[in-house]
């Protein structure tokens, strides 16, 4: 219980000291004073947007001056559906490549490995291009627009950016889960449970795959970030009516930081929540 207590507080000291920071984050412009280093303007930055944070009703966008809320959630919501579809598919897609790739010989595996490699190398730019030139090809062939290229005024656009977004995702967990299966292979376990006559598909099913797909949620911390970088490119170029797009048309100190809290806070809780749950030796061996 003590444990328990102990470390809530830890992760309520770890919320409010990122809180504190993303509010001197998004006052930095405050900071700057032409070519020159204001701290008495940055300090009264911070104060200015905590007070709007206080009374968050107060806060407004655009040039004909609308109430931030709930807009940014309309706005939030949509960013959540593609990140939350292109993680959900990128992770099955992944598990299921990963199922048929260990059954390959160790030549056959290094050469998909070199594969992966190569198309990791490919910008996400071009991957957004290519599948966008991709569709007006088929539409020009067959006529038929099979899903939206772009975004255009309040018609959202959701097919496309997923896909692009689940492409350098799945090559990310795919190369992740070899590692993890292999080095789970090799344990003690595995070994045992082979040696008193289970097959490597019962072995697979019965205690591997848990523990791989356990330890896989303690690197969704890093995945998450390489996808929301992946996701402000991926609004950008398909005109899509997310939270990035709305912050870069919307510049200030106080929507920049709404919008990060709306990101930070759920992925926050996410991590925290899976790592108190988590068994504690998952938790050493990772």
């Amino acid at each position: 219980m003590q444990r328990a207590v102990i470390e809530g507080f830890q992760s309520l000291l770890k919320l409010a000291l990122a809180v504190f920071g993303i509010i001197c984050l998004g006052s930095l412009p405050g900071l700057f004073n032409h070519l020159t280093v204001n701290v008495p303007q940055y300090i009264q930055t911070i104060q200015d947007v905590a007070a709007k944070l206080a009374h968050p009703a107060s806060i407004t966008y655009s040039t004909t001056v609308r109430p931030l809320f709930p807009e940014i959630f309309i706005r939030f919501k949509e960013s959540l559906i593609i990140f939350s579809c292109s993680l959900f598919f990128s992770i099955t897609l992944a598990i299921i490549v990963v199922y048929y790739l260990i059954r390959l010989s160790e030549r056959r595996l290094n050469q998909v490995r070199q594969l992966i490699a190569f198309f990791e190398s490919i910008p996400d730019i071009l991957i957004i291009l290519g599948l966008q030139l991709f569709v007006v090809w088929l539409f020009q062939v067959t006529g038929v627009l099979f899903v939206k290229v772009a975004g255009i005024g309040d018609n959202t656009v959701r097919a496309l950016p997923m896909i692009a977004l689940s492409i350098p995702t799945t090559l990310m967990f795919i190369k992740l889960l070899l590692v993890r299966f292999e080095e789970e292979f090799r344990r003690d376990y595995v070994l045992l449970a082979e040696a008193k006559g289970l097959s490597r598909v019962a072995v697979f099913y019965r205690h591997v795959f848990i523990n791989v797909l356990f330890s896989l949620f303690f690197f969704t911390k890093t995945t998450i970030w390489f996808m929301l970088s992946n996701l402000y490119i991926i609004e950008y170029f398909f005109n899509s009516l997310g939270i990035f797009l709305f912050v870069k048309e919307n510049p200030t100190s106080e929507i920049f930081v709404v919008s990060l809290l709306l990101i930070y806070i759920p992925v926050f809780l996410f991590i925290q929540a899976f790592q108190l749950f988590a068994p504690d030796a998952l938790k050493e061996r990772t």
